[in-house]
């Protein structure tokens, strides 16, 4: 629903008492949704082909730093005050980055074999590489790798996925079709046969194969994927690791198929990923976008959280989610905004050891009572997907919209209102799950995913959203995967659920606090 300026002007002048919004005269923009106000599709598209410019945008890297500057630049311009900088510095690793492979490659008898990417993080050579026998990883007859090149092929994990793709929810919105809504399409879940699974099951083997095998000093892993050309391609690894001391690179399918086949007899290759470690900065960006009590002891703040670095275009572009959210409610004018948005931008998921590697430099962390005044919390990530499927060596759109996950802590307002948002902004296939109740066929709804699930540890009210990734946890994931259609309809809803939580009495909200998401503390 939308409505005019002139009603909004007419709306405002919400009272407000011991910081919370009362009375019926509220203004329209924080309680049904102003169209206009809401980022265009083509401003949707120009932020995202910002982003991904210069490459993938990884914390430290020029890509990074100029996503970072454009954010700060618009949230400043859109009113936000206190924008800082809470910074630290790391090591980051630097070397060509896909579909530039001239200083990573795999020689096998003086044949180079095509790679899709190399491992993250991975130990680097000299222009010579490394040169040792190849030997295939066997899991129930573990060979001797010690001064090896192994290969690792993945073992195909059917129900990895189970948790995301068939726990149980508290409503759903439609599926429909993609591009053009209104052909029929299948409604359950997991019904595409979506790149999702496989690729979310490979990735993350690679990654704990990266963790057990170290302590036995292989000379180098070779990544076999079962994936196909175009979903291996440039594929990055996640979880991502800490710095270890052997180069790694991965390769698809077909010609994961071709190195295994040259295993035997002593036969030998050699691998080389050339680069350099360099001195990078790290930080997390903080704002805010003051309420009329903004500076005062009555302030009460909503925290907006996402990640800020990720391989691809919507990995992450969570912060272009809660940009749009901040623009929407910046038309809002402060005196008539009951609370005040905490915005944190977070840049750890993928650097070196992820969040668990740099918990000490959290900002909330180093200020332990930054979060007094939050008393409700929104999370945004991976936005604007599409839902793609393999078609032979390629992938392609599977013709039905991607899956977006809404999370929504215990309350059944709170639930009831991310239903109402999904549909009032038209959010395609949108999931809502309240983990910690039982669904609506009396099942888990599984862990909360996301950085949302910090308001069920928090105990306050919150919301979180988060595509299905597939296709977007590699480099390919360009602005020609942007779904600027559904990452507007996210933001219009996201917009509508942050006016929520900014005008209830939010004492009629809580839910007791729930510990169901996958990771420590508040790191995700």
């Amino acid at each position: 629903m939308t409505v005019t300026r002139k009603a909004v002007l007419a709306g405002l002048g919400a009272a407000i008492v011991g910081g919370r919004a009362v009375g019926a005269a509220r203004p329209a923009g924080l309680t049904r949704i102003v169209d206009p106000w809401v980022v265009s599709e083509a401003e949707a598209v120009a932020w995202h082909k910002a982003k991904v410019e210069k490459g993938p945008a990884l914390t430290g890297n020029v890509s990074w730093r100029n996503f970072l500057d454009l954010l700060e630049a618009k949230l400043k311009d859109c009113g936000c005050v206190d924008v800082h900088r809470s910074p630290w510095m790391f090591k980051r690793l630097e070397t060509s980055v896909w579909p530039d492979d001239s200083k990573w490659s795999l020689t096998i008898g003086g044949r180079r074999i095509p790679l899709a990417n190399f491992g993250a993080n991975c130990g680097l050579t000299g222009p010579e590489g490394v040169t040792a026998e190849l030997v295939l990883w066997d899991p129930a007859a573990t060979p001797d790798v010690a001064g090896k090149v192994v290969v690792f092929r993945p073992v195909v994990r059917p129900d990895v996925r189970a948790a995301f793709s068939a726990s149980d929810y508290e409503a759903m919105t439609p599926f429909d079709s993609w591009p053009v809504e209104g052909v029929p399409v299948p409604q359950a879940q997991d019904a595409t046969h979506s790149i999702a699974a496989p690729v979310w099951d490979e990735m993350t083997q690679s990654s704990a194969f990266v963790r057990d095998i170290q302590a036995s000093k292989p000379a180098g892993v070779i990544f076999a994927m079962n994936l196909n050309r175009a979903a291996t391609a440039g594929l990055y690894t996640f979880p991502v690791p800490e710095h270890y001391g052997f180069p790694s690179v991965y390769v698809d399918r077909t010609t994961g198929d071709g190195v295994i086949g040259e295993i035997g007899d002593g036969r030998q290759a050699t691998l080389r990923v050339e680069g350099r470690h360099v001195d990078s900065e790290a930080y997390q960006l903080v704002a805010c976008l003051p309420g009329r009590a903004y500076g005062t002891a009555a302030d009460e703040q909503i925290q907006l959280r996402t990640h800020t670095d990720g391989p691809s275009i919507s990995q992450d572009d969570g912060a272009f989610g809660l940009l749009g959210v901040v623009k929407y409610l910046s038309h809002v004018p402060q005196a008539e905004r009951p609370r005040t948005l905490l915005i944190e931008l977070d840049c750890r998921h993928f650097m070196p050891g992820a969040e668990r590697a740099w918990a000490a430099q959290d900002y909330f962390e180093k200020r332990p009572h930054a979060r007094d005044k939050v008393v409700a919390m929104i999370a945004m990530e991976h936005l604007g997907q599409i839902d793609y499927v393999a078609d032979g060596e390629d992938i392609r759109p599977s013709g039905r919209s991607l899956p977006t996950w809404i999370y929504a802590t215990g309350n059944p307002a709170v639930i009831d209102e991310a239903v109402k948002a999904a549909r009032d902004n038209q959010v395609r296939s949108a999931i809502v799950r309240s983990p910690g109740r039982p669904g609506v066929h009396g099942r888990s709804q599984g862990p909360w995913y996301g950085m949302g699930s910090g308001a069920q540890r928090l105990g306050i009210p919150g919301y979180g959203v988060q595509g299905d990734l597939g296709a977007y946890w590699a480099h390919s994931a360009g602005i020609e995967r942007f779904d600027a259609r559904s990452f507007r309809r996210q933001v219009a809803a996201f917009a509508q659920l942050t006016g929520f939580l900014m005008t209830s009495d939010l004492s009629r909200l809580q839910a007791p606090k729930i510990d169901t998401a996958p990771g420590a503390a508040l790191r995700r």
